[in-house]
């Protein structure tokens, strides 16, 4: 026995000056899947970079993705009511991501940099 098939369906809408038509080509009810090669790639550890305090962010260098630190690198400080909370990058690694800019007011618990653990 021959499995069903779907028949193929137009669907086209006018209205107020515009036009939509969308199509459905017929297709068997049971589908095969194609086989499907996963290879997979070593997952990147990676470890995000946590504001300590409210206050506004100020960046000690120009950081950027690619860029190499190390384990107590001054990455950047929390100005809060006279106060610098330093940001020190927790392990040796490289920056992957720079999630805030210079003077931008940040939260407690915000993440400011993603970090490729080495």
């Amino acid at each position: 026995m021959r499995p069903p098939r779907l028949a193929a369906v137009t669907i086209e809408v006018e209205a107020d000056g515009f036009a939509v038509s969308v199509s459905r080509q017929a297709q068997s009810a049971r589908s095969v899947p194609l086989a499907v090669r996963h290879e997979e790639l070593p997952a990147e550890k990676t470890q995000r970079v946590h504001a300590t305090t409210v206050g506004v962010f100020s960046i000690a260098r120009e950081w950027s993705a690619g860029d190499a630190v190390a384990r107590g690198d001054v990455l950047g400080g929390i100005q809060s009511l006279g106060h610098v909370a330093e940001i020190s990058a927790p392990a040796d690694g490289e920056i992957r991501e720079v999630l805030v800019t210079g003077g931008a007011p940040v939260e407690y618990g915000q993440a400011l940099f993603v970090i490729a653990l080495r």
